[in-house]
């Protein structure tokens, strides 16, 4: 179980503001769903539909085995996020985790807010003892690759990201 207390709340020494990460509950859906339609609007990702989304994430909550999802609040509203997602992968002997989206409201970015999401997705309590975390940057942003190359990710040598989509 994620023990919140262990990573929040955190004190912004520059604004003094205190800002807490825990686990999304349900009540949150609301108050996630402007930060990811900022999300996707920064990663230039196209179709961003609030009623999916929030449905999408319901089923996250509702069955722990398929990933977690963290918030970020201060003073009882959330200003970032961030969506782990989970897989069985032979490749990497077991369970896998992918940090499918972290998104910090842009005024709140350079207090530590993404890096205590991050932390709390990959201690061993929010990766339930995955083999291998993973995730993807868009190629333009440039800020965010260098914040995840610090925390020790990496390009993986020799693959492609592909995909297909069903509709």
């Amino acid at each position: 179980m994620f023990d919140a207390a262990a990573i929040g709340p955190k004190i912004d020494s520059a604004t003094l503001k205190i800002f807490e990460i825990r686990p999304c509950k349900l009540r949150d859906l609301a108050g996630i769903s402007p930060l990811a339609r900022a999300y996707w609007k920064f990663e230039g990702v196209s179709g961003f539909k609030a009623a999916k989304y929030k449905k999408l994430l319901s089923k996250i909550l509702r069955n722990p085995s398929l990933g977690k999802v963290w918030v970020a609040a201060e003073s009882n509203r959330l200003i970032g996020y961030l969506v782990m997602v989970f897989l069985i992968s032979l490749e990497y002997g077991g369970i896998s985790s992918e940090i499918d989206e972290l998104y910090v409201d842009r005024r709140n970015r350079g207090r530590g807010v993404g890096l205590a999401l991050l932390k709390a997705a990959i201690s061993r309590q929010g990766c339930r003892g995955a083999t291998a975390i993973s995730l993807r940057a868009g190629k333009s942003n440039a800020a965010g690759i260098r914040f995840y190359r610090r925390l020790g990710f990496r390009p993986r040598a020799g693959f492609l990201l592909m995909y297909r989509d069903w509709e």
